[in-house]
């Protein structure tokens, strides 16, 4: 039997997603992009798009078209294979297909009208309580210092970074050794855009350090040069060192060496086990409330403070945005 005819619409659908593939899109968005094109294709087999979809791109990517082709997403109307919950589409799916087709939208040069859609409440996890952040910070004023093992260091001077920027797990690993500059005491961050158009650049932000930031990042970085060293008999340096990675592994799984950059799981699973520790050590103090697990509920504690003017003016905030806590000790005031 002869194979269907691909419609008009879609031939030209494809080609723009091939388009639209190419570097310096990654493979996972490039493979989100052939996801959305052939849902589509399979929405027009099935008869859930308006007949008039298949005679061109303008008309596949019409309001209605779309407006279609998203409610048989959410109804579950396009999976290959059964589920358990059809009806209930996952909130992030939904996403990456608004952010592909405007991907594809942008790419065909067509204006695109996505209809709105109920979006349901995001519920957040609950951030860490005020008292188990304040004896966290007299916790690290008084053990950031050299002599102790270095996944403490580093979890310390994490923790530390967190508190100080908001940083997120990505934007932690992003970061090199030449965005610290403990002589002027800031960070260098790149800002990566969540739940926005996909299109939109990083931003670049410079943060001030508070003093005991600055001190946990200097014995890290003093563990760090010694885990990163790549050649024993030559001094340490640029030149001598496994990677520019900030935080690096300190006795990875299945490796002969230490130094290797950590990525969102490495550092996922290294705060973990660090955190489990902290809360055993920390277990006797008044007040204390284990640390969760995940690095989010801490992150969404503060709102961290730009200090380059460039990013001011970018933001168009007329002044720095101010800590969402309670009031710090003044070491930590920014």
């Amino acid at each position: 039997m002869a194979d269907t005819p691909t419609a008009p619409s879609i031939e030209a659908l494809t080609a723009v997603a091939d388009r639209a593939c190419e570097p310096p899109t990654g493979p996972s968005r490039a493979k989100q992009l052939r996801w959305i094109t052939g849902e589509l294709r399979t929405a027009l087999e099935r008869g859930t798009l308006p007949p008039t979809a298949a005679r061109s791109l303008e008309a596949l990517l019409a309001p209605d078209t779309l407006a279609a082709y998203l409610t048989a997403a959410e109804q579950g109307l396009l999976r290959r294979k059964p589920t358990a919950r059809p009806e209930h589409p996952s909130p992030a799916s939904m996403r990456v297909r608004e952010n592909c087709l405007r991907i594809l939208g942008s790419e065909a040069g067509l204006p695109l009208t996505l209809p709105e859609r109920h979006r349901p409440a995001v519920a957040l996890r609950e951030t860490v309580a005020a008292r188990p952040r304040s004896i966290l910070l007299g916790h690290l004023e008084h053990t950031t210092r050299p002599g102790q093992d270095d996944a403490r260091t580093r979890i310390l001077a994490i923790i530390a970074t967190v508190l100080d920027t908001g940083c997120r797990a990505g934007e932690l690993c992003a970061l090199r050794t030449h965005d610290v500059d403990l002589h002027r005491g800031t960070i260098r961050l790149t800002r990566l855009p969540q739940h926005r158009d996909p299109r939109t650049p990083p931003t670049v932000e410079t943060v001030t350090l508070s003093a005991t930031t600055r001190a946990a990042l200097r014995h890290w970085l003093t563990a760090r040069r010694r885990l990163t060293l790549r050649d024993g008999a030559e001094p340490p340096g640029p030149g001598n060192e496994t990677t520019d990675a900030l935080w690096v592994s300190i006795a990875p799984s299945g490796h002969p060496r230490p130094g290797l950059p950590l990525h969102v799981r490495g550092l996922a699973r290294a705060y973990a086990r660090a955190v489990h520790d902290l809360n055993t050590d920390m277990a006797g103090q008044p007040g204390w409330h284990p640390l969760p697990q995940r690095m989010e509920p801490l992150r969404r504690t503060t709102q961290p403070q730009p200090t380059d003017p460039a990013v001011l003016r970018r933001t168009g905030d007329r002044h720095p945005v101010r800590p969402v806590t309670e009031r710090r000790p003044p070491a930590r005031q920014r």
